[in-house]
């Protein structure tokens, strides 16, 4: 059976049991907690920074002003660079910026300006940042321990007294720490948030095109499957419509109750879905209504696909008996004709209510002659749609 989801192909198929399985439900409280994570990041990171211009007033050097200025001309072209990046691997990523942050470690040990090396201390922040928000764990713990120690050694080297000395060191460290285990927790909550947003959707698009009973596909399924094989070009366009319905439904549901009611049809989904041919669409369109769409195939080929249906529901085996009765309805031979899933349903509806009505547990299928060919003027039709008939 072809189980198309809503969004085209690319869908496993459902299990023997013709059940899709369900993704699991996303987490709504590690969302909730995401949210409340990324309000309070920023906010709290602000005021760590001015915590730090106050206790270390020396980050306010005069000389700085201009390198401070010229950074943030610098940081846009950078930062798409860096964004550029990403499309490189983790590892890549890693090691050109753990080597362009020794690189400036080196060169503020070096340089022996004052201005310069409390400039550079900021700018060591940019190297841990990056790893935090492009690569690893082990890239990012690399990255801050290295602006941790170059950082801590230059503000050491800052005149002034031990106490003095003591308290850039810590702040240093305290900024850098916090803000990139900050920004790298932040990532880490974000990207779990959206991959459980993508599973919601997709969980949500997939209950949207499925019946939840049976996991066969529903009246939008098939229609959204019929157009992706469509728009696929492979020649898997409808040959033939052969519309099912259990007899008798209605005295199982009223002698032994819905729940064996519901097990009934589970299981005449399960059959159905494992008789069909790989290239047939097997829906369940209301009620107890089964519709199988043959595609890739000739018309004289579905009438017998109907029969191996019915057959296969009576020799199920399964308690208790059921039977169906079907009606079979095939595209016009004539090339060029459209053939619209819509108009297959109507006809193989109206030779349905012929099986009921001559006693059930059979397959009618058109007469020759009986095929009433469709409007020429609907050649260019679009493509198949259903009807919203009810069960």
């Amino acid at each position: 059976m072809v189980t198309v989801g809503p969004r085209g192909a690319g869908r496993a198929p459902a299990p023997a049991g013709g059940r899709a399985v369900p993704a699991p439900a996303p987490d709504l409280a590690s969302l909730r907690a995401s949210e409340v994570f990324t309000v309070l990041c920023a906010p709290g990171l602000l005021l760590l920074a001015v915590a730090v211009v106050v206790l270390v007033p020396e980050f306010l050097h005069p000389g700085t002003t201009g390198v401070v200025l010229g950074g943030g001309v610098l940081a846009p072209p950078v930062a798409a660079f860096a964004i550029l990046r990403q499309r490189r691997t983790g590892r890549a990523q890693g090691w050109w910026s753990v080597w362009a942050t020794g690189v400036l470690s080196v060169l503020t040990l070096t340089i022996d300006d004052s201005a310069f090396r409390q400039t550079a201390v900021m700018a060591l922040v940019v190297g841990p940042l990056y790893a935090a928000m492009f690569t690893s764990t082990r890239s990012m713990l690399g990255h801050l321990a290295l602006a941790v120690a170059a950082g801590s050694a230059l503000v050491a080297g800052i005149p002034g007294d031990g106490e003095e000395r003591a308290m850039r060191v810590l702040a240093v460290q305290m900024v850098l720490v916090l803000s990139v285990v900050g920004l790298f927790v932040l990532r880490r909550r974000l990207d779990t948030a959206v991959a459980l947003l993508t599973l919601a959707r997709d969980r949500a698009d997939d209950l949207a095109g499925h019946d939840p009973l049976t996991g066969l596909l529903n009246r939008r399924g098939l229609r959204l499957a019929l157009e992706a094989a469509a728009a696929g070009g492979r020649g898997l366009g409808p040959t033939g419509a052969v519309l099912l319905d259990v007899d008798h439904f209605k005295t199982v549901n009223d002698t032994l109750g819905h729940d064996a009611g519901d097990a009934v049809l589970i299981r005449i989904a399960a059959v159905l879905a494992a008789t069909a041919r790989p290239t047939d669409l097997v829906a369940r369109i209301g009620g107890e209504e089964f519709l199988v769409v043959a595609t890739a195939t000739e018309p004289g080929d579905v009438a017998r696909l109907g029969e191996r249906l019915r057959a296969a529901v009576v020799a199920d085996g399964g308690r208790p008996p059921v039977t169906v009765s079907a009606g079979v309805a095939s595209c016009p031979p004539e090339p060029g004709v459209p053939c619209l899933v819509d108009e297959l349903q109507s006809r193989a509806d109206r030779l349905l209510y012929r099986a009921k009505s001559t006693g059930r547990n059979r397959v009618c299928v058109e007469e020759p002659g009986e095929v009433t060919p469709a409007d020429p003027a609907r050649a260019g039709a679009p493509a198949p749609r259903l009807p919203g008939r009810s069960g």
